[in-house]
């Protein structure tokens, strides 16, 4: 999965290293690109079924915090439209490993977020064990060729989406 999804995760990652994170503005049209992505994205997994895939999703979910932290800096984004299509449990894996994929790189990105800023999304905690869980269980899913395929493609899908979202906010504060 790591490898068939590299190339888009080094777009994301190069994307949204451009966002100055000592800069209110930046920060706070990082948070809108991030939820711009991860919200309709939540909403699919809940209407897939995620916890088939991994029955801690509830606890996996992210959506509330990075709400948190956008009231708290005046950000208001139109509400999202959320797909009629419920995904595989295969697409929903692909998903759920960017999502959670994401959640190690936030922990590295708030380190640059000034500490009087909320930082409730980028630093939400997870408890060591869940990362290799996670990983585990989408090994076990993931055995068929077909399955893989289907999660490699909801995963650049997934990378796909806050890849569109980053550019779109970028642009707002470049």
């Amino acid at each position: 999965m790591r490898e068939a999804t590299g190339a888009a995760h080094a777009r994301v990652d190069t994307l949204f290293s451009r966002f100055d994170l000592a800069r209110r503005d930046d920060y706070a049209a990082l948070l809108a690109a991030h939820a711009e992505a991860l919200l309709p994205i939540e909403a699919l997994l809940d209407q897939g079924g995620a916890g088939a895939v991994t029955a801690d999703w509830p606890q996996r979910r992210r959506g509330s915090v990075i709400q948190v932290d956008l009231d708290a800096l005046g950000v208001v984004l139109d509400s999202a439209d959320v797909e009629d299509a419920v995904p595989s449990d295969a697409a929903m894996a692909g998903m759920l490993y960017v999502l959670e994929g994401s959640r190690l790189g936030g922990r590295f990105l708030a380190r640059s977020v000034p500490e009087n800023w909320p930082r409730a999304y980028l630093g939400s905690h997870q408890p060591a064990h869940m990362w290799p869980e996670l990983l585990a269980k989408l090994d076990v899913l993931l055995y068929e060729p077909e399955t893989l395929e289907a999660a490699v493609t909801a995963a650049n899908q997934t990378f796909g989406r806050f890849e569109a979202a980053g550019t779109k906010w970028l642009a707002k504060v470049s």
